[in-house]
């Protein structure tokens, strides 16, 4: 709008000017070398608004004839440039879609047209990789070190390189360079910790979770929780070392990070007990005892005393957990101690009760029904009841990896099948839902037809 009003004033302003012109035509008259030119206002005003177009045609002229190579060449590098951008489109598209052969000619491409920008570099360490040339690779990924937009990218290339290539030492520097230079990639980071783990550098690996946790990798929870393990896992290489005092400090901060780790419980309550502080021991195994019930800390607890008689036991274990009739775990403790003590009735009582409050009822509890009845007096049907429901039970709940599906003995740190690390976890086996039927102990001359007692288990 405002550049029609201007035109429009500049129109106007030419036609009055003319006009003006028309009105006072005046004269000029000019002697110059013998001759002499007589003319009006109006035609010198014409000639010089002539000049003035002709000179400025004439000055274009010149400019479009000066600069036409410049330009073609311009002309001609869009276009390179647009073949190089298609080139690189068409390799990237054949890497997404595994075409090894078809990305290492775009890449080749890409690279002569673009003259070998970063990306194309990039394009053709990935076509070589996906063409199984890693010595190329590894050649244009460390041309790509070079150049600050694709140092990290590179990196990550030559981390995977060193890798497949079992380098577990260039594959931690690369890793720490990597981290180094971008702390919050999380790829980095994961990489460097699970190098460090491999090579069980466990206070390197601790730094990295950390630091993990800082640039938000990890969550607090999980940091909290591998800490403990591999603080537990310090533990037992100071022990295998011979240090005692060392392996029950970190034994104790793996303890005190995750209190819900069992392994860390157990672990500094044997230590503790070889180091002669047996009391120590029962305290911190009586804390994880009320915090989790673990049938490994109630384990833990007995052999605290391997010698001592069943009774002895069953004494020490009244003391120590004093609502061992309120929780199933409690009570198939109790109800195995008081069978080794030989109070048959006693122990029946226990390990129903267990049953009853059990949410799943697995092979311990069947078993141990079966020892029960087996050692009572006129036993022998309900036991052979008992042993057909142990078949039928589901397994007890063990150590078993997340990665392998094996299943181990004892915790480690790291899976003895599959060797991956923190994948030993206690779980359980799929539960019946079906009920579990208790056979009720009757005097002998009742026990020809014994009447089952129905109880649901939730």
């Amino acid at each position: 709008m405002v550049r029609f009003v201007i035109i429009a004033l500049v129109v106007v302003g030419f036609g009055m000017l003319a006009g003006w012109l028309a009105d006072n035509p005046g004269g000029i008259a000019v002697d110059w070398a013998g001759w002499r030119v007589e003319t009006s206002i109006p035609v010198v005003a014409a000639f010089l608004f002539a000049l003035v177009l002709v000179s400025a045609f004439l000055f274009w002229l010149w400019g479009l004839i000066a600069g036409g190579p410049g330009r073609l060449g311009a002309i001609f590098r869009g276009g390179r440039r647009e073949k190089g951008y298609r080139a690189l489109t068409e390799g990237m598209a054949a890497i997404a879609a595994g075409e090894a052969q078809v990305a290492v000619r775009a890449a080749s491409r890409a690279e002569a047209l673009l003259d070998s920008p970063p990306i194309a570099k990039l394009l053709r360490a990935q076509a070589a990789q996906l063409a199984g040339d890693e010595d190329t690779a590894e050649e244009y990924f460390e041309a790509m070190l070079k150049s600050p937009e694709t140092e990290l990218v590179a990196l990550r290339g030559l981390l995977i390189h060193a890798g497949r290539a079992g380098d577990h030492q260039r594959a931690l520097e690369l890793a720490a360079r990597a981290r180094a230079l971008r702390p919050g990639a999380t790829w980095a980071v994961r990489a460097l910790f699970d190098l460090q783990v491999g090579a069980e550098d466990w206070d390197s690996a601790i730094r990295t979770l950390e630091a993990g946790q800082r640039s938000g990798v990890y969550d607090k929870g999980l940091v909290i929780h591998r800490k403990a393990v591999m603080e537990t896992a310090q533990a037992l290489r100071l022990e295998a070392g011979g240090d005692l005092k060392a392996a029950i400090a970190k034994a104790a901060d793996a303890r005190k990070h995750d209190p819900d780790h069992v392994p860390a419980t157990v672990v500094e309550a044997r230590l503790l007990a070889a180091e002669g502080s047996g009391r120590r021991a029962a305290r911190h195994l009586s804390d994880g005892w009320k915090r989790t019930r673990h049938p490994e800390i109630a384990r833990a607890f007995l052999d605290l005393k391997p010698s001592e008689t069943a009774k002895d036991k069953l004494h020490r274990f009244d003391g120590w957990d004093t609502t061992a009739n309120d929780h199933p775990e409690g009570l198939l403790v109790r109800a195995q101690l008081l069978l080794e003590a030989g109070d048959i009735a006693a122990a029946r009582d226990a390990a129903e009760r267990a049953i009853r409050f059990a949410d799943v009822v697995d092979q311990r509890f069947c078993r141990l029904m079966v020892q029960i009845e087996e050692r009572a007096e006129d036993g022998a049907a309900r036991a052979r009841e008992w042993l057909v429901r142990l078949s039928e039970s589901p397994a007890a709940a063990h150590w078993e990896c997340d990665h392998c599906g094996e299943v181990a003995r004892d915790w480690a740190p790291r899976c003895p099948h599959c060797d991956q690390f923190d994948t030993l976890h206690w779980r359980h086996p799929h539960a019946s839902t079906e009920p579990v039927t208790l056979v009720e102990a009757r005097p002998a001359a009742e026990t020809a037809r014994p009447e089952p007692v129905t109880v649901e288990v939730h």
